[in-house]
């Protein structure tokens, strides 16, 4: 039969030719590996923590892809008016003009981050609509020259008013921006979209309304 005394010494660090003298513990490895232990796990977390930054990063870079509805008592009702005159242009606008085309309304602000990472994807829905939709911007609790200002070169490009007293987003029921509402042909609001957006999002926001003949 095996004797397991002697193994169990060997993994004690035991010296088993001589069972009575002390046993020395091997103070300098065992110090020595923990050291070691320490400074893996340190590594281990670096390089961890660098990446989880570097995940953030790019996150934030990330353009907006998912549209995120929201309830609205609106919705199936027609779209509160909106009336006055367009900002950098001083043209006349009603949006009851628009009746016949989905019309996408913006509320935005330019000190709004969400607003500005999402502004690229909207001129890029302005300049090629679907199934020849209207974007409109409202101005939300901003200068107007500042929202002129965040629009840049764009500026013109769809129109854009201001809301004096905040009346447009009372009656709209907005709190933060960017929040939008989904205006169908007939004058309708059949969706709130909160959050930042694509040009593709709102396409497949538009594409679904019309294929459910809503």
């Amino acid at each position: 039969m095996t004797d397991l005394t002697e193994f169990s010494d060997l993994a004690t660090g035991s010296d088993v030719s001589n069972p009575d003298e002390p046993v020395i513990s091997p103070t300098f490895p065992v110090r020595h590996a923990a050291r070691r232990r320490q400074h893996v796990v340190r590594w281990i977390v670096a390089v961890v923590g660098v990446g989880l930054i570097g995940l953030t990063l790019l996150l934030a870079a990330a353009p907006p892809s998912t549209v995120y509805s929201a309830y609205s008592p609106l919705i199936g009702h027609r779209a509160p008016a909106i009336v006055g005159k367009t900002l950098g242009t001083d043209q006349s606008f009603n949006i009851r003009a628009l009746r016949g085309h989905f019309v996408v309304v913006d509320f935005f602000s330019s000190w709004c981050v969400a607003c500005r990472t999402e502004q690229p994807q909207l001129i890029r829905f302005a300049q090629h609509p679907y199934g020849g939709a209207q974007l409109v911007g409202v101005v939300f609790q901003d200068l107007n020259a500042s929202a002129l200002a965040m629009l840049g070169p764009w500026r013109g490009l769809y129109p854009v008013l201001g809301d004096p007293g905040g009346r447009f987003a009372l009656n709209y029921g907005v709190d933060n921006p960017p929040s939008k509402f989904v205006i169908d042909p007939k004058g309708r609001v059949i969706a709130k979209i909160i959050g930042p957006v694509t040009a593709a999002g709102l396409d497949s926001v538009l594409k679904r309304a019309t294929l459910e003949g809503l």
